[in-house]
């Protein structure tokens, strides 16, 4: 009977700290104000636009694997 009781405790024990835990997730998630607050920003501006008389990077990318490549291979 005495170890009847102590699972009965220890089950109620448990229980009793993931309801807390439960309650505790819910209520802060539930907390209407926000922390820190919002800043508000200014919206970007876009950058100059600039000569596009180089390579793109996805062509310098591609000519730097395809060089790796060929150099492994020979």
């Amino acid at each position: 009977m005495f170890k009847t009781k102590i699972k009965k405790l220890a089950a109620f024990v448990l229980i009793s700290f993931m309801s807390v835990g439960l309650l505790g997730t819910t209520l802060a998630e539930a907390h209407p104000h926000e922390w820190p607050p919002h800043r508000h920003e200014e919206p970007r501006r876009d950058p100059p636009p600039q000569n596009n008389e180089g390579h793109s990077t996805g062509e310098v990318t591609t000519a730097a694997i395809v060089g790796a490549i060929i150099a492994k291979n020979t």
